[in-house]
């Protein structure tokens, strides 16, 4: 049997670069080397395009992407792919733009009765003043986060007025980037895993978040090293719930091939907060762990991903 060539894109310049090259050890780690020809391609801090020029040359089978954040995830890869027809596993273009962007994503998600938090919208160059009734009617706390960040980073709790000025500045200054000041909701942190498969959306696991504060932090995400999420023990009417919310999200977004849908769940009230297209994939990583709810190796579900990817690619 010929072998699959298989083109693992990691690294790049986003401020999730560290974890990028994590998920990328893991993936090939778990990849079946008698069935996979693999190749790395570690895309350099710089932004130097390279990498582009080689996988022009050489084109792959498929790719297998483990970039996190920036241009890996906000559709500019998935565009550059579709153009070269890389047959590749993950989303598209729209949504992964649309995902990478939280205050459009929950804009569509709220159209489709999805709930979500509410929240104040701060674009660059406001002023907080501005948003004074809307933060007023939603009140402190808030999360306040990076409008098209991930992996955590930038995130942080505003008690009043004074404190989410200094976080908004913050990112701004650091990230360069919109501020999401969302209802901060006291209740139970999960994921819901979702992969596309010959049976359409289903969902491999509902995932209790472990977390060593009042929120998921990047540090809970990179530094543990025990895996950051659980199967599930909530009821089963609640779970059976929360997987039908994550399926119609899934498809709603028009997501495609796989993704982790974060909710908050306060007593039986299911709030969406996120949709990451491409979560990190390391060995204390959310998907990695969502699959023995099908039970399976991770090695497995990545088979299932590229056999599938490669079925609809070729017909």
């Amino acid at each position: 049997m010929n072998r699959i060539n298989v083109a693992i894109l990691a690294g790049g310049s986003s401020v999730e670069r560290e974890i990028s090259l994590r998920s990328c050890e893991n993936i090939e780690a778990n990849l079946d080397r008698e069935k996979y020809n693999i190749k790395i391609y570690k895309l350099p801090a710089s932004g130097s395009t390279d990498w582009a020029r080689e996988l022009i040359k050489e084109p792959p089978d498929i790719v297998l992407s483990a970039l996190h954040g920036g241009n890996g995830e906000n559709g500019s890869l998935q565009g550059f792919l579709h153009c070269l027809g890389i047959p590749f596993v993950g989303s598209r273009v729209l949504s992964s733009a649309l995902c990478m962007d939280k205050k459009m994503a929950k804009t569509v998600m709220a159209a489709n009765y999805i709930q979500v938090p509410e929240d104040v919208f701060i674009k660059r160059g406001e002023r907080i003043i501005e948003h004074a009734d809307e933060i007023r009617q939603i009140g402190f706390p808030l999360i306040v986060k990076p409008n098209r960040g991930g992996s955590s980073i930038g995130i942080s709790i505003a008690y009043d007025t004074k404190e989410l000025e200094g976080a908004a500045e913050n990112i701004i200054e650091m990230y360069d980037d919109d501020v999401i000041a969302e209802k901060y909701i006291k209740g139970r942190e999960i994921t819901c895993a979702v992969y596309e498969g010959e049976n359409g959306t289903e969902v491999m696991a509902v995932l209790d978040i472990n977390k060593s504060g009042e929120m998921f932090s990047y540090e809970d995400k990179s530094a543990q090293k025990a895996p950051i999420g659980d199967i599930s023990n909530m009821p089963v009417f609640l779970r059976d719930m929360v997987r039908a919310i994550a399926v119609k999200t899934f498809n709603v977004l028009k997501c495609r091939g796989y993704a982790c849908i974060d909710m908050i769940v306060k007593e039986e009230q299911i709030y969406v907060i996120e949709v990451n297209t491409l979560p990190g994939l390391t060995d204390i990583s959310l998907v990695p762990r969502a699959a023995e709810g099908l039970n399976m190796s991770f090695g497995d579900f990545l088979d299932k991903l590229i056999d599938f990817e490669l079925k609809r690619s070729n017909k």
